[in-house]
């Protein structure tokens, strides 16, 4: 078969990949379209609360369902007749999935203990249906607003909280966000690429890319998801759009930047394409491949929510590997040096000017690699030692805007009522014999004492109908959601064999369900996850940076930078929302999805860097080709960095405040490994390592 020449090899690449386009956007659903909430709140089914759960609907069935708050507040304070009103209206609703309290057939006695001392505030629980999920549980939720708000004074101040609202307002904040999301991402790297290379053309490239990368990522990821292979997460698509597009611009930025240098030696853009993917075909083969392994780990985390992230950003990071070897050099190769306009590299000129920044920065680090070294070493060292100031937190509706119906009735009642009362816990007794009621206070009377329990109460009968079970509802002291609740769920736990024992109760076991011990219960997952996952990405990457430099010593070098440089950007970043924003504890997810992107991307730069250096070394002395390395990946490095930063600042504009946290980071991360990292550290422990730096390969 005669071979393809020429043009047409890059004809063939755009032709498949706008095939593939159309059959997939025909074929497949979008990623979106399956977006859902995990089961047992992505808990594995073997842990104690999720077993607790399974025991609760076991003996008392009836008490199933998703909690949900109505809540009502007016500074001039609730009179009797406003509550008949609610309770009028609450009975009111048509909706076969809400189970609602009689409120109007309980004495005024019961239903002032819904009423605040100060009776500003008045509260109402709903039952939801149990097994409503996604968008069936926020178009459920939107419902009961539309029924319920209009018929409310307008001097009240009506919000929804609990589980079921959380939930349902989570789900809207992100489907608002995700256009707005894609558009400033798009807006933002099209501005930067016209302001740093001024090139029309050079603008339209990468995004034409990235759009066709999105479109056949996004219709992969949703025909996985509608064939039940995992389950999609509006976080997860919202950083992997981010991601894909700065990857995508970092290759395009890549290939460009040799393709330029090539132009100048090569008539032929074809032979120039041809040169250029000869020599990045690698850093970026390796690249994607880290993006892969590093994201490919967290498919062995035992918490649901970083399980799913695993499958979404694997497709993405193997459609953009693809795409930077197929896609974008054919779509520079057919525009040829057009390109570049309206600077068009000439044939025959000097490859790279001696007036370059990055020239002058790599003189200064190869002739004083110490001067460099000791004080970002320092410095970096001293924000790494911040992460020990580090608290994390497991409180979702922290995360969400202030004015925000859920949070707006959380704080109500929080400020109304005990902040446990907000999501109480229930003790669960499941005996082989009948209990009494003698025995069950004397229980309940030694678990009052612990100092983390505010009360323990029972609404009428507590005992099941073969009385061999009963369940108390249990109201920890402060946050439900905070570590002083965690613990006492876990020493409830731990002592509950005992406390029942000396209570004389036997053959009787104990369970605690409920939102804090489900947060005591991934509190603990959630560690385990972070250490493994980290521990198998830094010994996977190590491993292919091995593969990539041929070298025992490089891959040490490059990963402890990297390892460092995000020490130094966690601790640092805790430094700055503690002062300026007043944050006491950050996500728990943060520390583990920073590390991810944050050292799988910061790899690509070290690899473009080591790559360039070996090359220069076939003809240049070691410290010329650390130079020359430096010199001429400088600015690709430093304008990649910046739009990469710059895109995952975006996420700042989200209104979920995990993600502004999680977008800040990355940019500060990202900015620190693009200009003092790999520009300054890197070349500076090269030229002391002389000779060693690529042992066991000799340096000449």
């Amino acid at each position: 078969m005669t071979k393809l020449k020429g043009k047409r090899l890059w004809w063939l690449s755009v032709g498949v990949w706008i095939a593939l386009t159309v059959i997939l956007s025909g074929l497949a659903p979008g990623g979106k379209e399956f977006v859902q909430a995990n089961k047992d709140a992505g808990l594995p089914a073997d842990v104690e609360s999720i077993i607790a759960d399974r025991q609760l609907e076991k003996h008392f069935p009836q008490d199933g369902g998703m909690p949900i708050f109505a809540v009502f507040h007016k500074e001039e304070g609730i009179t009797d007749e406003e509550i008949h009103t609610f309770a009028e209206v609450l009975e009111g609703i048509e909706l076969n999935e809400v189970e609602t309290l009689p409120l109007s057939k309980m004495s005024p006695e019961i239903q002032r203990t819904f009423l605040s001392e100060n009776e500003k505030t008045f509260f109402v629980p709903l039952t939801l249906q149990e097994d409503l999920e996604g968008n069936e549980l926020h178009d459920l939720v939107s419902a009961i607003k539309e029924s319920v708000d209009p018929k409310i004074d307008k001097s009240i101040e009506v919000s929804w909280t609990g589980p079921g609202a959380i939930a349902s307002d989570a789900i809207e904040l992100f489907s608002r966000a995700d256009v707005v999301l894609l558009l400033s991402t798009v807006g933002l790297i099209l501005i930067l690429l016209l302001v740093i290379y001024r090139s029309p053309l050079l603008t339209l490239i990468p995004l034409v890319g990235a759009a066709i990368a999105y479109a056949v990522v996004d219709r992969l990821i949703g025909l996985s998801a509608s064939a039940g292979l995992f389950t999609a997460e509006s976080q997860a698509l919202s950083i992997m759009t981010i991601l894909l597009f700065a990857v995508v611009t970092d290759y395009s930025l890549l290939i460009f930047s040799r393709y330029r240098e090539e132009l100048r030696i090569h008539e032929s853009t074809d032979a120039a394409m041809r040169e250029t993917m000869r020599h990045v075909k690698e850093p970026i083969f390796f690249s994607g491949s880290t993006i892969v392994l590093g994201v490919s780990t967290l498919f062995f985390a035992l918490y649901e929510p970083y399980r799913n992230f695993a499958p979404v950003f694997a497709i993405a990071a193997g459609v953009m590997l693809i795409a930077g070897l197929t896609l974008l050099p054919a779509l520079f190769a057919l525009i040829g040096r057009k390109a570049f306009w309206p600077i068009i590299p000439k044939f025959g000129e000097e490859t790279i000017e001696k007036t370059s920044i990055w020239g002058k920065v790599a003189n200064k680090v190869t002739k004083r690699p110490v001067l460099f070294l000791i004080p970002i070493t320092l410095l970096l060292l001293v924000g790494a030692w911040n992460v020990t100031n580090m608290e994390e937190s497991y409180d979702l509706i922290e995360s969400f805007p202030e004015d925000l119906s859920s949070r707006v009735g959380y704080e109500r009642l929080a400020d109304s009522f005990s902040p446990g009362s907000l999501a109480p816990g229930t003790l669960l007794f499941v005996s082989e014999n009948e209990l009494t009621m003698e025995e069950l206070n004397e229980v309940i009377g030694k678990v009052e004492e612990k100092s983390g329990i505010e009360s323990v109460s029972a609404q009428g009968n507590p005992l099941s109908e073969d009385g061999k079970s009963a369940k108390f509802s249990v109201t920890f002291k402060g946050n439900p959601y905070g570590t002083e609740a965690f613990d006492t769920v876990l020493e409830l736990r731990d002592e509950g064999e005992a406390i029942m024992k000396e209570a004389g109760v036997v053959d009787t076991d104990i369970h605690i369900a409920g939102e804090s011990a489900k947060n005591a219960d991934l509190r603990d997952i959630s560690d385990r996850d972070t250490w493994f996952v980290m521990i198998s990405m830094t010994i996977l990457i190590t491993i292919m940076l091995g593969l990539q430099t041929r070298s025992i010593i490089a891959p040490i070098y490059m990963m402890g930078t990297i390892l460092l440089s995000y020490a130094a950007t966690l601790g640092l970043s805790i430094f700055l929302f503690d002062k300026f924003l007043g944050l006491e504890a950050i996500g728990y997810r943060i520390p583990l999805y920073t590390f991810v992107f944050l050292v799988a991307l910061g790899v690509d730069y070290s690899i473009m860097l080591i790559a360039r250096i070996r090359e220069e070394m076939r003809s240049s002395p070691f410290e010329d080709a650390v130079r020359k390395g430096l010199e001429r990946t400088g600015g690709v490095i430093s304008s990649a960095g910046i739009i990469l930063a710059a895109t995952f600042l975006v996420l700042t504009t989200m209104p979920i405040n995990e993600l502004k946290l999680f977008g800040f980071m990355m940019a500060l991360g990202i900015l620190i490994d693009t200009f003092i990292v790999r520009p300054l550290l890197i070349p500076a422990i090269l030229i002391l390592l002389g000779k060693w730096s690529f042992w066991p390969k000799k340096i000449k």
